[in-house]
């Protein structure tokens, strides 16, 4: 599980082996729970796929992280992708 960051007192990472079957998406804990889940679009922007335990401030916090470090989440992700041949595979909302 590669970390990514650590920033408002969270651990920003990836699973590797759910970029396999799913899209690009970021983790994010406090090292003693799993609060959430974004997946990551293309066009830098990002969607709540899942919480537990997770209340509006950490929300915002975790979000702005998300915000500030979205070059970064992209290049490790699509670097990741390269170097174990998995295509790149970003959020597409379907509605």
């Amino acid at each position: 599980m590669p970390t990514l960051f650590r920033l408002f007192g969270y651990r920003f990472f990836y699973r590797m082996y759910d970029l396999i079957n799913e899209p690009c998406h970021v983790h994010a804990t406090d090292d003693a729970n799993l609060l959430c889940k974004y997946w990551i679009r293309e066009d830098d922007s990002f969607v709540l796929a899942d919480t537990t335990k997770l209340k509006t401030a950490e929300r915002k916090k975790i979000e702005k992280a998300l915000t500030e470090h979205m070059s970064q989440i992209k290049e490790t992700y699509e670097h990741h992708c390269q170097a174990n041949g998995i295509n790149h595979n970003y959020y597409r909302q379907t509605d």
